[in-house]
């Protein structure tokens, strides 16, 4: 990097070097301002300076870069042009010997052509990433290198003079004559050359990421820029030369491009640009033609009538032509923004059960010409996005669902904006619509993956609870019993008494196996909600509690009376909710009252509240955690903490059909 700007620094002083020696000997020899000009001595120079500068900055920020390497050596190329100019007249005028004279022609030429020649157009054709848009852009290359080595090759060569001053010719001259096919094929070869060279710009911008466009739309402003000022060059061959001082624009844009492309929204200045350029060319010429055409029609002393009429047409059509304009200026850089309602439909309409959300993001963002779109969920994940992220600020829109948020669409700002367009904005808020619908459909399939999963997690954990029971329980006792008949089938003729005893202790085990097979079906449904209902079931439990508890507390219970029939399931779910919440108040609560409310609506509701005292600092358990999932496997809720007046659980689970 250090020799990188050693190489730098050492164009910057010979440029600076070349161009004061251009100035001091143009005093010195008495050049006038017109000879400045009508020798292109001052384009020389500016074209010298506004390659140098963009190029040496390129080569200080981005070492190695070969765009700025070309871009040096072409502005120095023109420096030496214009040194080498005004030395060769100061030369002339005091009578320099003829070699000196000879040299400085042959560096005239030399630099000359190497500075507008080729080696600015291989720069353009290798920006903005000094590589070439693919290989089969080769021949292109070495066919601007060959034109260009063959211009340069044969101005030096020839016998061309400086200014028509007899003699003074190249030291190289051979007497070179250029034949008139080579200066045939050689002027028609730059014109499919000059097309190539717009092809691949083209080419770049088409296939070309968020970052590479900015730096393409740098240069195709300064193009644009430069074509407008020399119309006239372009139509009749000849204009005014100063004009030609606008070719700067292109280094200067590209350096910016290479170095600074994020500087301000390139687009927003392109479109006015062209809104205003193309406005202005429609209207002269549609005066020029409208002058003409009434010139055809009244007589020549009719001749300012005629203009009048022509400024009052073109004055009426103004309006028109510029919204016009606008209109399809805005389209090409900043997509349907102006129209939102017809941008948030077509991207609409293709948004549909088969469309995932990165297609719809990546629509919208095409659609809009955005930067980078991200859609992120309402615990902040990314779900999806689209674009490539260039480092510029960033605005949120709130997505929501019937109130509830369900998401965010994050809008990177184009460079330039410090906020939001409201017309993006009105698109997006259009198409956050759909979006926001999409992204509660996706947190309610969320949310049915969950409460699956929970359940067959849960059946899972009784099958395990079962087989433990089934196999460390019933099944030894079984066993047991099995070798206890073994024995008393093998003692029935030779020991009746010892049969009597193990007959007595196989009745004894079949009543602990009864009972383990009563407990066990007891914990898969308790049989008193099928003979008492839920509201009997809890009173026959809340009726055993005095005798189980170490302190007595006074539970009561509110339901309606007679309690309509319910599901199993919701009948197990509040039986075993109240049942675990009246077991915290008995173990961890310091209450003396206790109230069970059931109450019936669309929904069965079960709350369970008492009048202890809140601690100073409180967890969920484990209890209350499962009370949570029983109601949420029923798509029901349930809540528990500190009330006024002591502690309360809430759960309300909807009612289903019991035929179900």
């Amino acid at each position: 990097m250090v020799d990188s700007h050693v190489r730098v620094a050492a164009a910057g002083i010979a440029g600076a070097v070349l161009a004061a020696t251009a100035i001091v000997f143009a005093d010195l020899a008495g050049v006038s301002w017109r000879d400045w000009i009508d020798t292109y001595a001052i384009t020389n120079i500016v074209f010298g300076i506004g390659f140098t500068l963009p190029g040496s900055i390129i080569g200080w920020y981005r070492p190695g870069h070969r765009v700025g390497t070309l871009f040096m050596i072409s502005g120095l190329g023109h420096l030496v042009t214009a040194a080498s100019g005004m030395l060769l007249t100061y030369g002339l005028e005091h009578g320099w010997p003829l070699p000196m004279e000879r040299t400085l022609v042959t560096f005239y030429f030399a630099g000359w052509q190497l500075g507008i020649g080729f080696l600015a157009n291989i720069a353009l054709l290798l920006f903005p990433d000094e590589r070439l848009p693919s290989r089969r852009w080769l021949p292109v290359l070495w066919l601007t290198i060959a034109a260009g080595l063959y211009v340069t090759v044969s101005s030096v060569l020839s016998t061309g003079t400086f200014f028509g001053h007899p003699g003074v010719t190249s030291i190289l001259d051979i007497g070179l004559v250029q034949p008139n096919l080579a200066d045939t094929i050689s002027s028609l070869l730059f014109i499919p050359l000059n097309l190539a060279w717009i092809a691949a710009l083209v080419v770049r911008y088409r296939s070309g990421d968020e970052r590479t466009k900015r730096q393409l739309l740098w240069l195709i402003l300064a193009l644009i820029a430069m074509l407008l000022l020399n119309t006239q060059r372009w139509i009749t061959g000849d204009g005014p030369i100063l004009l030609l001082l606008s070719f700067v624009l292109i280094p200067l844009a590209v350096g910016v491009a290479i170095v600074r492309h994020q500087l301000f929204d390139i687009r927003l200045v392109l479109s006015r640009t062209l809104l205003y350029g193309l406005t202005i060319t429609v209207i002269v010429a549609a005066y020029a033609g409208l002058v003409a055409a009434f010139s055809t029609l009244v007589p020549p002393t009719a001749e300012r009538g005629v203009q009048a009429g022509a400024a009052i047409a073109v004055a009426i059509g103004f309006t028109p032509v510029r919204l016009l304009m606008q209109r399809l200026t805005d389209r090409a850089f900043y997509g349907g923004r102006s129209n939102p309602a017809r941008t948030a439909q077509q991207v609409g309409q293709t948004f549909n059960h088969d469309s995932d959300l990165a297609e719809v993001l990546d629509r919208t963002r095409i659609a809009l010409r955005i930067p980078w779109l991200a859609l992120y969920a309402s615990d902040d994940a990314v779900l999806s996005q689209a674009g490539t992220p260039q480092d510029g600020g960033t605005t949120d829109m709130e997505l929501r669902y019937r109130g509830d948020h369900v998401g965010t669409i994050r809008v990177e700002l184009r460079r330039g904006e410090s906020s939001l367009h409201s017309a993006d904005r009105d698109t997006l808020n259009l198409i956050g619509t759909p979006l926001a619908v999409a992204l509660h459909a996706l947190q309610l399939t969320e949310q049915v993956r969950q409460a699956r999963a929970a359940t067959v997690e849960a059946a899972g954990a009784e099958r395990v609870r079962l087989q433990r029971e089934l196999h460390d329980g019933l099944g030894p006792s079984l066993t047991g019993l099995a070798f206890r008949a073994d024995a008393a089938s093998r003692l029935l003729r030779s020991d009746v008494e010892a049969v009597g005893q193990l007959i007595g202790e196989l009745r004894t085990d079949l009543r602990a196996v009864i009972d383990d097979v009563r407990h066990i079906v007891h914990g898969l449904r308790p049989m008193e909600l099928d003979q008492l209902g839920l509201d009997g079931a809890l009173r026959e439990h809340v009726a055993a509690i005095p005798r189980q508890a170490e302190r007595e507390v006074a539970v009561e219970i509110k339901a309606p009376h007679p309690m309509p029939a319910l599901s199993p399931a919701v009948e197990l779910a509040a039986y075993r909710i109240a049942k675990e919440a009246l077991t915290n108040v008995l173990r961890h609560s310091s209450a003396r009252n206790c109230r069970i409310t059931l109450r019936i609506d669309d929904n069965l509701h079960v709350d369970v509240s008492d009048d202890g005292s809140e601690p100073a600092t409180w967890r969920p358990g484990v209890g209350l955690r499962s009370i949570a999932e029983r109601a949420e496997e029923l798509g029901g809720t349930a809540t528990a903490g500190p009330a006024t007046g002591g502690w309360r659980v809430t759960a309300c689970i909807p009612i289903h059909d019991s035929g179900a």
